[in-house]
Formats: structure tokens, sequence, C-alpha cells
């Protein structure tokens, strides 16, 4: 059963105020999370090497990573190495459908938007730890 004190997030985004924010806000709404930043493919990639034994419960994922590899790119990579254990929540700013579908088709399992005020990161991050709870948590309580 996961430990709901223990919990590790991993943003992968390239915009360090955006990952700050969000650690800062979910700190209070969310204080049992921990939250590993990553800018890039390669920093995802290189974290996950150095913590092979403790994988992140959720992945908050960029599109635009600023690199040659985006975070589309990124999406397989991750269930392949990860065997497909960690969700993927996009956390993005871009409403293209074909991007949207793109997301979902690599194995994407949420498509949100960045918020633009505060209000709509608490938002966010209560919805967030709904999710988890309900994806993570609930499932190991309901016995056969």
């Amino acid at each position: 059963m996961p430990d709901i004190k223990s919990f590790e997030i991993l943003v992968v985004d390239d915009e360090p105020p955006i990952c700050e924010l969000l650690e800062r806000v979910a700190s209070q709404l969310f204080p049992e999370a921990t939250f590993i930043n990553a800018r890039s493919a390669q920093e995802t990639l290189d974290h996950l090497d150095q913590k092979a034994d403790k994988i992140p419960q959720l992945i908050l994922l960029d599109i635009d990573l600023g690199t040659s590899v985006n975070g589309l790119d990124l999406i397989p990579q991750l269930n392949d190495r990860l065997k497909g254990k960690t969700p993927i929540v996009m956390l993005t700013s871009s409403t293209e459908p074909p991007v949207v579908k793109q997301a979902y088709e690599k194995g994407a399992v949420a498509y949100t938007l960045k918020p633009d005020n505060l209000q709509g990161w608490r938002t966010y991050v209560t919805a967030l730890r709904s999710y988890w709870h309900d994806t993570t948590i609930l499932p190991t309580t309901i016995q056969p």
C-alpha cells in the first residue's frame, strides 16, 4: 500500500518560477508530497537513473522543455522506464487539439492547462491531491 505520508511528485518544466510556485502552493495543501524538479528530458532521465529504487508516484510534465526533446517525446521513455506504474499528467499552456491528442496517444493519463493565478494553482493542487488519492490510495483499500 502506498504511504500517504511519503509521496514524490516529479515536476518536469524548464521554467523555474512555475516549479517554485507549484511547490509553494502544494506544500500548504499537500504537505505529504515531496517535489522534485527537472528542467529537461535529460535531467528527468538522470534523476530516474539515480533513484532507480524509488520511483515517483506522479509526474507533471510540460510539453515545451526548451530543448530538442519535448515532453511529448519524453512520455514513452518515461512509461518504458517506469513500466507504466507512474501516471503522467501533462501540465502545459498548449491548447492545440493535435497536441492534446498526441499526449494521450503517447501515454499521458491527463492533460491540464497551467493556471494563470494563485487561486487557480490552489484549485489545481487540490484536484491533483484528489486524483492521486482516488487512483493510488483508494484502490488499495478495496478488498475483493
